[in-house]
């Protein structure tokens, strides 16, 4: 749930040949967001290599925005593992990143704010409200999670 039409990229992986990252962003005052979807050759099962898969995910995140993490725990969405975790980005911007592993795909949702001293209650109370609301609207179509 994107408040306005998002753009659009598609990237080669480094590394792995004929897989694309796929990412739609907007930036608005209030925030930025991100979805981004990694679809690789096989479909992974083994809850080692999944995690393996997320922790990649997370790191990659990490590494390309020059942020640190800030914190970090284990999720799900319509029974496939995923993980959220708190990033602090350059310029004073914080971040909060979903991944998931859905068979052969690495979905990433994420909201940047930039927080400042003088925000009102108001306006932290609307970011989180916003964060929450797009975070939570990501779901999984029938045809994806069969």
């Amino acid at each position: 749930m994107m408040p306005a039409k998002p753009s659009e990229r598609v990237d080669a992986v480094e590394g792995r040949p004929g897989v694309e990252n796929h990412t739609l962003t907007l930036e608005t005052k209030l925030a930025g967001y991100v979805v981004s979807f990694v679809e690789f050759p096989e479909n992974i099962t083994d809850p080692a290599l999944i995690k393996e898969m997320l922790d990649r995910g997370r790191d990659g995140g990490i590494a390309g925005s020059g942020g640190e993490l800030s914190s970090e725990k284990e999720i799900k969405l319509s029974g496939y593992s995923g993980r959220e975790w708190g990033m602090k980005l350059p310029g004073g911007l914080v971040a909060t990143a979903r991944a998931y592993w859905v068979k052969r795909r690495l979905y990433q949702t994420v909201f940047v704010i930039s927080p400042n001293a003088s925000d009102t209650p108001e306006l932290i109370k609307t970011r989180q409200e916003a964060a929450t609301k797009f975070l939570d609207s990501f779901t999984l179509s029938d045809s994806v999670s069969k």
